[in-house]
């Protein structure tokens, strides 16, 4: 009964405030981690954290915060008296809310939040959680989490077009009305979904594709392994083959291609790839060409390593992994200049190979993700696109230096 009557007085308080905000046009508000403090929320001078835009006095219920790539430190919550939709502009493989521990990382107790990859990194008990929906909506999101965690609390919320992934359970239901899951991938959790038959049937999952949903009575479901990219290394893209690819509710907005929605917070892109080689090696002086190639995906998070390595290189020679965050094309010492400046260097790198004697057999190898997490550059941030280069010695050749060609990739999250 508390909860019934706490129900209703919510809604009937959300009608006030909603009639009032109608009473001016709705405004955007912008907020760009990477801006000076004291903004005001317009394009130019826009808020440095979420919490604060939403918190604003010139914020009012129905606004829209219009979300800049970047990564959110510490919780944000969209309240019942301020109704706001806060949304990313570059979605969640670019844009991050992070929390540590304490209560959930995200709270939409009312609203919607659209496009962000949702982490928490500790915490636990029968309420730890990532996110809360109690009235409000959560839109094309990424939800991360640890085996200690539910990854979405739903309280009368409504939760579409997301991924939750590493968490306790995917979904909890509690209080009445509990709401619904749509469009969703729900897989690599610890526990299987499972709906509590208790709860009103208005309280399922449709078109979803889950490890197991018990009692939901939906036959639109799928169980079957979503064929994401890769849990592990955080690249959440549907592969060519995925059970995802025009699944969703056919009542949905189809994707940006015109087609059926696809299951999940990214629609399948044929044209997408997690890197790229690009420009011309320099031949050495032994008349082998280096080669650079990667293993994995770059990611502000995953705990598994991203391998650049090059290959035909001089052995026993030293050498580095130079990046920027532009590309080049540019005739250089013989050979070209792959990387826009300023270019940042690592420590230097031996080829290993044939001990004794010349050829090609060194290898360069750096994983590019201990970087990234050190934090010792801190632009490499979700979202950003890096171009890489290694350069090395090589005393016969033209300038005593070589380059090889170059690695184009993006940051995960």
């Amino acid at each position: 009964m508390k909860t019934c009557k706490r129900t209703l007085l919510v809604g009937l308080g959300l009608q006030l405030v909603a009639g009032a905000a109608l009473a001016r046009p709705q405004s955007t508000i912008h907020v760009d981690v990477h801006a000076a403090p004291g903004g005001d929320g317009s394009a130019t001078a826009p808020f440095n954290s979420i919490q604060s835009a939403i918190d604003a006095p010139t914020t009012t219920a129905l606004d829209t915060v219009l979300v800049a790539p970047g990564v959110y430190q510490g919780r944000v919550t969209i309240p019942f008296a301020r109704p706001l939709t806060v949304r990313s502009s570059d979605g969640p493989q670019a844009t991050v809310i992070r929390a540590s521990s304490g209560a959930d990382t995200v709270n939409c107790e009312s609203g919607a939040l659209e496009g962000f990859t949702v982490f928490k990194t500790g915490g636990g008990g029968f309420d730890g959680r990532v996110v809360t929906c109690e009235s409000g909506a959560l839109r094309r999101c990424v939800v991360i989490g640890v085996p200690t965690l539910d990854g979405i609390g739903l309280n009368g919320g409504g939760v579409s077009h997301c991924l939750v992934s590493g968490c306790r359970n995917a979904v909890r239901f509690f209080g009445h009305p509990a709401g619904a899951v749509s469009n969703s991938i729900l897989w690599n959790n610890s526990n299987p979904t499972v709906l509590d038959t208790s709860l009103p049937s208005s309280n399922i999952f449709d078109y979803c594709v889950v490890d197991q949903v018990l009692g939901s009575g939906s036959t639109t479901n799928l169980d079957t392994p979503p064929l994401v990219r890769s849990f592990t290394s955080r690249d959440f893209h549907l592969r060519a083959t995925s059970p995802c690819i025009d699944a969703g509710d056919p009542s949905a907005p189809l994707d940006p291609d015109g087609s059926r929605a696809d299951i999940g917070p990214l629609p399948f892109d044929p044209s997408y790839a997690p890197f790229s080689v690009y420009c011309t090696a320099k031949v050495n002086s032994l008349g082998c060409t280096p080669s650079i190639f990667a293993d994995g995906n770059a990611s502000a998070s995953a705990p598994v390593p991203f391998e650049i390595s090059c290959s035909g290189e001089l052995n026993q020679r030293p050498g580095l992994l130079f990046y920027g965050f532009a590309p080049r094309n540019t005739p250089y010492q013989g050979g070209f200049l792959c990387v826009d400046s300023p270019v940042r260097r690592t420590a230097l790198l031996d080829s290993g190979g044939t001990v004794i004697g010349d050829d090609c057999s060194g290898v360069y190898v750096y994983d590019f993700n201990a970087r990234i997490q050190s934090g010792a550059d801190p632009l490499l941030e979700p979202g950003v696109e890096v171009f890489a280069q290694f350069w090395s010695r090589d005393s016969g050749a033209s300038f005593t230096t070589n380059r090889s060609d170059a690695l184009r990739f993006p940051v995960l999250p």
